[in-house]
């Protein structure tokens, strides 16, 4: 499988991973309050949305590297919201 293993200053923080009919997101973002680090994606047939990293806060100077890796041995998502992406009648 495609997974990301993503790293904040030199020290391993997981390995997020999903099958190739899915979707993972990285993300590095300065919003209110911020800068933050998201790691999540669409896993599973129910529209579940899994996240790995849940708007770590980060600080100036902070070094996010993010390694692209085909495997097989992820880490287990912190959180995973069942059913969020499922489409309704109305969308």
């Amino acid at each position: 499988m495609r997974a990301f293993e993503i790293y904040l200053n030199g020290q391993k923080l997981c390995i997020a991973g999903v099958n190739e009919d899915e979707s993972l997101t990285a993300d590095v973002c300065h919003a209110p309050g911020g800068a933050f680090l998201y790691v999540g994606g669409s896993t599973g047939t129910q529209g579940d949305h899994s996240k790995w990293i849940n708007f770590k806060p980060l600080n100036v100077g902070d070094k996010v590297t993010i390694k692209i890796v085909e495997t097989n041995a992820i880490d287990d998502p912190v959180v995973v919201d069942r059913g969020r992406l499922k489409k309704t009648s109305d969308s």
